[in-house]
């Protein structure tokens, strides 16, 4: 029995849709998981293996094939590691409901020294998108590896802000790691496994399930020594996360936001439960990680005669002058300007790439 050949029976039985209960039993009564692939059904029952799962492997076994499913696995661009190899993650190894195989596509991880899971809302608000680049760049500037979901919103923001600094970001999926989800973060998904990883417990060519993604927050956590709650409402996913990490004893945050916004609404309930512990400002989050420790320098934040001066440099410009007042819409720009659409938009592409403003929402301006 060759090594390929095991790690072909591990991925069969995540097929046949085992987890780690199933896996600990299998390994505890034979041994090893080859085993236990090639033993009678009766066997299986007799370990403790439930009979539905015992039926679907029994399915499994019937058209399953080693060298194709290792075949599948190579042509992914993936690798794979169980509970038995060395490179698994510690972090995760030690959690509880830990999966048994994880599949990984990328250039380097699933695990860093230093990992934050950065997780919140897919429908961010400009506040939120802000919130999010603003921690993020710290974390990144840092050299603190960032986890997330690959989602819309906050995710792909956490993920994106990671690849632009050149810093580690590993993307947690709910389908194989070949099943990229949602596909408008496929162009994405190429540039995280640049420099940092795709991680799944799925098989190659599972593709994406409501199901899956509760489940999934566990790992997500999992890889990360702390969760941030950016934004998020009521029932939202990111608060399955912090959940999943206050089991697992990680160190849970929350950004504070505002009492009249629905998509806060979580993450200040996780604030007044004390689930999570409020952080106003990336500094505060870097002090709580002790990131900051043997007399470290923020690197982001500015003295306030820096941001004095800062301010003082930045062009007599219209557009500035309005923006001064808070976050604007390009369209509220142009009645404002008395200008053409396309006029305003040149213009704030040209003080975009100047430094002076950026996005901090879709077609929404502010200065930095």
């Amino acid at each position: 029995m060759s090594e390929g050949d095991e790690l072909a029976y591990w991925l069969a039985l995540r097929r046949a849709g085992l987890g780690s209960a199933s896996f600990a039993l299998l390994i505890a009564r034979f041994g090893s998981i080859a085993e236990a692939w090639e033993s009678p059904l009766g066997e299986l029952r007799a370990a403790g293996i439930e009979e539905a799962y015992v039926r679907s492997i029994a399915r499994t076994k019937a058209g399953f094939d080693a060298e194709r499913e290792l075949r599948a696995l190579e042509r992914a661009g993936a690798r794979a590691l169980t509970w038995r190899d060395a490179a698994y993650p510690e972090r995760l190894r030690q959690i509880p409901q830990s999966p048994p195989v994880i599949l990984v596509r990328g250039a380097a991880g699933p695990e860093f020294p230093q990992a934050v899971a950065v997780v919140g809302t897919r429908g961010v608000t400009p506040y939120g998108r802000q919130a999010a680049e603003l921690f993020c760049a710290a974390l990144a500037e840092l050299g603190v590896a960032i986890v997330s979901g690959l989602a819309r919103g906050v995710d792909a923001i956490a993920h994106r802000v990671a690849v632009e600094r050149g810093t580690p970001t590993v993307a947690v999926l709910a389908g194989g790691v070949d099943q990229v989800y949602p596909r408008e973060n496929a162009g994405l998904a190429e540039r995280i496994a640049e420099v940092g990883c795709l991680v799944s417990e799925y098989p190659v060519g599972t593709p994406a399930r409501r199901d899956f993604f509760p489940r999934r927050n566990r790992i997500l956590s999992g890889l990360a020594r702390a969760v941030l709650v950016v934004e998020a409402g009521e029932g939202s996913g990111a608060l399955h996360t912090a959940n999943w990490a206050f089991e697992q004893g990680r160190d849970v945050f929350a950004i504070p936001g505002s009492v009249f916004s629905a998509q806060s609404a979580g993450t200040n309930q996780l604030i007044r439960e004390s689930t999570a512990k409020l952080v106003a400002t990336p500094e505060q989050l870097c002090e709580e990680l002790n990131l900051l420790a043997g007399g470290g320098q923020f690197p982001l934040l500015r003295s306030e005669p820096e941001a004095v001066a800062a301010r003082a440099e930045r062009p007599d410009d219209p557009i500035l002058a309005l923006l001064a007042g808070g976050p604007l819409h390009i369209d509220e720009l142009t009645r404002a300007l008395g200008r053409t659409a396309a006029e305003v938009s040149g213009a704030l592409s040209l003080l975009e790439i100047d430094g002076y403003i950026r996005q901090t929402g879709p077609m929404t301006y502010a200065i930095v």
